[in-house]
């Protein structure tokens, strides 16, 4: 288990290098780098949304591996297409919260920078 300790560390180095950078943003632009940090999980959200396994919206797939793809959906049992339809629900119900956690931070920051401006 040596190599799952060193990923798990790496993991959290890199968790902690984007919290680190997270709050400089905030600490230096106050409101505005509230508004700015939820522009970018609104952004990756939406990326997120776009490149679902069944969307080709933004991929370079050919099609060949999309037939291929559809070939292998078609022959998939009851049991498999059920547990393909949980992850997608699992992935689906993620990706919303964080959407709206997105729009929350950015109306906040936004909000709050515009007020104390005026």
């Amino acid at each position: 288990m040596p190599g799952k300790a060193f990923v798990m560390a790496f993991v959290w180095s890199g968790w902690l290098i984007a919290s680190v950078i997270a709050f400089m943003i905030v600490a230096y632009t106050s409101f505005f780098g509230v508004g700015v940090i939820g522009l970018m999980i609104w952004f990756v959200t939406a990326r997120v949304d776009m490149e679902d396994e069944s969307n080709v919206v933004g991929s370079g797939f050919s099609p060949g591996f999309l037939a291929h793809q559809l070939k292998v959906r078609a022959e998939m049992s009851r049991a498999e297409r059920a547990a393909l339809r949980g992850r997608r629900l699992l992935a689906k119900q993620s990706t919303r919260f964080f959407r709206y956690l997105g729009i929350g931070l950015t109306a906040a920051g936004f909000g709050g920078f515009l007020l104390f401006q005026i």
